[in-house]
């Protein structure tokens, strides 16, 4: 099973992200557990992307593309912003979480929910794909 989502690069389209997800739990058979992960992994790349992707005001499309299969979720962004692959980016280790500034967690969480992260540049376009081992009702 997949579905695919298209969302402008607006922040203010997370709530709608949120809203078109609501199908993995009844649907996919998906614990509420895992889809905050799922969804935590999906709100911060849309972020990243949003914040860091485009060098221009204008509005551009990102894909979300999401394919269930076997014990595993793929979470795969798509987008037309500058070459960016997170897989090549050193974050600072950081001596107490506690203390640190907000920003620049998202790519650990991403890591520590995940089972496997690729990227690619095609067309034009960054893919980012993301695998999930989920337990499924």
């Amino acid at each position: 099973m997949n579905r695919i989502f298209q969302y402008r690069s607006h922040i203010q389209e997370i709530p709608r992200i949120r809203k078109d997800l609501e199908f993995l739990e009844q649907e996919w058979a998906i614990p509420k557990s895992e889809i905050r992960q799922i969804l935590v992994i999906i709100e911060e790349l849309f972020s990243n992307i949003i914040r860091y992707a485009f060098d221009d005001n204008r509005e551009h499309i990102i894909d979300i593309r999401l394919v269930n299969s076997e014990n595993q979720i793929e979470i795969e962004m798509i987008d037309d912003g500058i070459p960016f692959n997170p897989l090549e980016y050193q974050m600072e280790p950081l001596a107490d979480p506690a203390t640190s500034d907000a920003g620049g967690m998202g790519l650990t969480l991403i890591r520590a929910f995940s089972s496997n992260i690729s990227y690619h540049r095609s067309s034009g376009k960054n893919h980012l794909k993301v695998t999930k081992k989920v337990k499924h009702r």
